[in-house]
């Protein structure tokens, strides 16, 4: 194979891969400040980080993901706000039979969430099931990470707890 045919076979993967893109489902999430969010609609074009938990133990696993998320993405202090512009947003995902308990822990979490995570903080209280389907999100207990391009589509996922590995893949594809 020729240089030019390998350049018109990656072109040609390539157009595939752009139109079999999945695009993130229509979410309207609420802040902590109780204002109304659409995701992936109000992302405003950039890329976006976008964490589902579905359960306690999911919150739980994402535990280890907070601090290297907000070092590398969300700290304007640090070197790396001259690398990424991107969203990063959690959103609490009350679906179910979770949802006859939302008010309560949204309200406890409102109370003791500290200020700084006011806007990548969201919550999600409704049906979710084909979604989830059509997302292959088969374990509610698991903490799910998406990278979406500006667009809404989903150019990255995974699953479970943190490790460098995820975070470099994730930083790659949303890296200025």
């Amino acid at each position: 194979m020729n240089i030019l045919q390998l350049s018109f076979l990656f072109v040609i993967l390539h157009a595939a891969f752009i139109s079999a893109a999945q695009t993130f489902p229509n979410i309207e999430a609420e802040s902590i400040q109780n204002k109304k969010l659409n995701l992936p609609s109000d992302l405003n074009g950039k890329k976006s980080i976008v964490f589902l938990a579905f359960t306690k133990e999911a919150e739980q696993m994402l535990d280890n993901w907070y601090e290297p998320v907000y070092t590398m993405f969300i700290d304007e202090s640090g070197f790396n706000a001259m690398a990424y512009d991107c969203h990063v947003k959690l959103i609490m995902m009350f679906t179910g039979v979770g949802q006859a308990a939302a008010d309560g822990i949204i309200k406890k979490i409102k109370a003791n969430v500290d200020e700084s995570f006011n806007d990548y903080l969201l919550f999600y209280q409704g049906e979710f099931k084909d979604q989830m389907k059509a997302l292959e999100l088969d374990k509610k207990n698991d903490a799910y990470v998406f990278v979406l391009d500006e667009n809404g589509s989903i150019i990255f996922k995974d699953s479970g707890r943190y490790s460098e590995s995820k975070l470099e893949k994730i930083a790659d594809l949303v890296e200025l």
